[in-house]
């Protein structure tokens, strides 16, 4: 694996570059994170580590072996990239995680359902507590899709991760 280092990746004029950019990115570790304003400046700048997120989504329980984590990863990722995507989850996320790694929508949404699944039924409880901020899921069972990625995604915002 090679280390890649952005010391400076320019301005973005288009959303669109950015995401030609990261997906030319090979083992890519960091990822830098910005929107731009109507005036193609800097309005704020995230900086989130791929290995932040996989650590986070283990330390809740989900295995790293299941295919579900890698997409839950993607889509935290474009997530940070453009928050809006939280509220179209179905017909925007699910879609956009499909293209990247090569799935359909479908199985992204089921795989990512039954890794959340699997991180509450066997996870650990004080992490998943920390996070989401509720005692046992018991009643309910796991959270949504979306709410899991928003829950995750404000946390890792607001703690910097």
């Amino acid at each position: 694996m090679s280390n890649v280092f952005i010391d400076f990746a320019g301005i973005f004029h288009v959303k669109d570059d950015l995401f030609r950019f990261i997906d030319t990115m090979e083992d890519h570790q960091k990822v830098l994170i910005f929107t731009i304003n109507s005036e193609n400046d800097f309005k704020n700048v995230l900086r989130i580590e791929t290995s932040g997120i996989q650590k986070l989504l283990m330390q809740i329980g989900i295995p790293a072996n299941m295919l579900g984590f890698s997409y839950i990863v993607t889509a935290l990722e474009l997530i940070a990239l453009d928050p809006d995507y939280l509220n179209h989850i179905t017909k925007g996320l699910y879609v956009d995680v499909a293209k990247k790694c090569s799935s359909t929508a479908a199985r992204v949404e089921r795989n990512i359902r039954h890794a959340i699944e699997i991180g509450f039924l066997k996870g650990d409880l004080e992490e998943i507590e920390k996070i989401f901020h509720c005692s046992s899921y018991s009643d309910k069972g796991a959270p949504t899709n979306s709410k899991f990625l928003a829950e995750v995604y404000y946390y890792m915002v607001n703690n910097e991760l």
